[in-house]
């Protein structure tokens, strides 16, 4: 692995242990992945391990756009297709991830549109929805067809399972992944507190959107998150590497 690689694996490990924090974990299943610069395919999480115990670059694989390891220890998630068919889809995208965020992925069993009822719901311009009659999406077709379900956007809710979610960068994807939570928190909340509410329209949401989504949130909120987990981390063991023992 050439240095640039390695650092933006290391980054992308961050990623994942950000995930786990911010309410993304659930045992060893979720995975993220990166674009390889090469253009073999992407490097992808490797399976066995939770986002919480990715380390560094070692915990990748290197998984070709048809689904065959081609580099990396450890074995290679079956819904590889999740990510091969949307890298496939969308050229501006170089992180990919799947997982079951508990208030996303009850948010996705409704039929109901995400509301704002924070600001959280406005750093999406719209929130997809896709249904399956699978479990899990380990075809290319499935794949392919939860990517046209994403269509232009960076999330997308697969009912009764989880989200998917991109970036055009580690940073913008991980942030896209922490700000839904929060979102679908809030809506979860606000629906059973079942009060009077008001919403602002569509062109206030449109202006919202313009206004908190920038380069500079998504710099300033990754750097907040890197510091959170390393704040997180100085309370663990000494020697300690991964976020869970």
């Amino acid at each position: 692995m050439d240095n640039t690689l390695d650092q933006s694996l290391a980054r992308l490990a961050c990623s994942c242990r950000i995930l786990e924090l911010e309410g993304h974990g659930d045992m060893t299943l979720g995975h993220l992945s990166l674009r390889d610069p090469q253009q073999r395919g992407f490097w992808m999480k490797r399976n066995r391990v939770g986002l919480g115990e990715v380390a560094g670059p070692e915990d990748f694989v290197l998984v070709s756009f048809d689904g065959d390891k081609l580099a990396g220890e450890g074995g290679r998630h079956s819904e590889w297709p999740i990510h091969s068919e949307i890298l496939r889809r969308r050229p501006e995208v170089h992180v990919v991830a799947h997982t079951h965020p508990v208030h996303a992925s009850v948010l996705s069993a409704f039929d109901e549109p995400l509301r704002p009822y924070t600001l959280d719901a406005d750093y999406f311009e719209a929130l997809a929805r896709h249904r399956d009659e699978v479990a899990l999406i380990t075809t290319k077709d499935e794949g392919a067809s939860l990517a046209a379900s994403l269509g232009p956007h960076f999330a997308v809710l697969m009912a009764n399972h989880g989200v998917t979610f991109c970036g055009t960068s580690i940073e913008h994807a991980t942030c896209v992944g922490v700000f839904l939570e929060r979102a679908a928190r809030a809506h979860l909340l606000g629906e059973a507190a079942g009060g009077k509410t008001s919403m602002p329209g569509p062109a206030n949401r449109a202006r919202r959107h313009a206004q908190i989504m920038t380069p500079a949130h998504i710099e300033h909120s990754w750097n907040y998150f890197c510091r959170k987990l390393e704040w997180t981390m100085a309370t663990r063991a000494p020697g300690q590497t991964k976020l869970f023992a």
